[in-house]
């Protein structure tokens, strides 16, 4: 029996490196080609992890620019709409920011069935008026999609929000072949964009505290953004340049973390933290602050140890802890990765998504 391949068209802001890029490019591979006809754009649709889609046979088309001035938005949402009614597109998923302005309101002029928006952080962490305009597209989706409870409670559209925690890849996340917590020297480390709202400042000072009574470890952090400057100062002012190392973007996470002996996720706002999963997944004890998400993925002292953001002395104390206890640390890990396993795995995700869909498009008999 033939199966109806139903359109959908996948909408992202860039194929930059990532959380919410990492998902989007995980669902425009994982989709069922035999039930979904799949279409994939980015309003930058230029980035390292556009290789990643390539690898998989996934073409992506660029349909803006990322802004909100009128012309260019206006002439974004007119291309993407004639695109929607020439492919038949029957239901729009949009991932970012920018997607959802551009997306959910094409979606409509162009009488697309089904429109998706999400909503993948905390959302309070630009410009009110910013926040204005995307609540607006928010509220006229058909459905938002978040990735954890902690969202859904600040986006507050009852009856109209689906919680879909993000998947990890377990065959590409595992464990080091090698032995990890090696006493004379183990490396502390991160990834993360390197802004304001990742605490980073937070780890940089605790790392200075750790290295009072434990020089001979190393702190690693994997990203860029706008506080490198910043940070590259305060390692300086700290005499930090033989402990933390900063190290630029990778696009391989998976090789990163097996390099890692403790991973910190020290952010001041978090939603569901790829990089916390992937570190969970490899099989790393994990530090990470009681924010947003966070105490939804990790359980204090079950799967990782949590402590107070903004708190580098507290975050210090939790990093000694696990150095000086590697019994303590190597259960944590084996604990967080089993947690993974069950609960994040990338197979589970694109299952919930595309139940989604299935539901979302039989509600309105498309």
């Amino acid at each position: 029996m033939s199966v109806d391949r139903r359109s959908v068209l996948l909408l992202g802001d860039s194929l930059r490196v990532g959380g919410t890029e990492g998902q989007f490019v995980e669902v425009a591979c994982g989709l069922d080609r035999a039930r979904w006809d799949v279409h994939v754009s980015c309003l930058r649709a230029e980035g390292p992890l556009r290789a990643r889609l390539e690898a998989a046979g996934v073409g992506a088309w660029s349909c803006g620019r990322g802004s909100l001035k009128p012309p260019r938005f206006l002439a974004a949402v007119w291309g993407l709409v004639r695109y929607l009614r020439v492919h038949g597109i029957r239901l729009v998923h949009c991932f970012d920011f920018y997607s959802n302005i551009l997306g959910v309101p094409a979606g409509r002029l162009a009488r697309v069935p089904v429109s998706i928006a999400s909503q993948r952080d905390l959302g309070d962490l630009r410009p009110p008026g910013q926040q204005r305009v995307h609540r607006a597209a928010l509220r006229l989706a058909d459905h938002v999609l978040v990735n954890s409870e902690a969202v859904a409670d600040r986006v507050r559209l009852n009856g109209r929000v689906a919680v879909i925690p993000n998947g990890v890849d377990l065959a590409r996340f595992g464990p080091a072949p090698t032995s990890r917590l090696r006493s004379a020297g183990m490396t502390v480390g991160t990834l993360s964009h390197l802004r304001p709202e990742k605490g980073l400042v937070d780890l940089v000072q605790a790392a200075a505290i750790v290295r009072r009574s434990h020089p001979q470890h190393r702190f690693v952090l994997w990203g860029e953004g706008p506080l490198r400057p910043r940070l590259e100062e305060l390692v300086r002012q700290l005499g930090l340049g033989g402990t933390v190392e900063l190290r630029g973007t990778t696009t391989e996470p998976e090789v990163a973390l097996r390099q890692l002996d403790i991973f910190v996720l020290p952010s001041v706002s978090e939603a569901c933290s790829n990089a916390l999963l992937q570190a969970m997944a490899t099989g790393l004890p994990v530090v990470a602050t009681r924010v947003g998400g966070n105490p939804l993925l990790v359980a204090d002292e079950t799967t990782g140890l949590l402590v107070p953001p903004a708190q580098p002395a507290e975050l210090a104390k939790a990093i000694l802890r696990l150095i000086e206890a590697p019994a303590l640390a190597t259960a944590l890990g084996a604990r967080a990765r089993q947690r993974v396993r069950e609960e994040f795995g990338v197979d589970r995700m694109l299952a919930r998504v595309q139940a989604l869909y299935d539901r979302l498009l039989a509600e309105v008999g498309s």
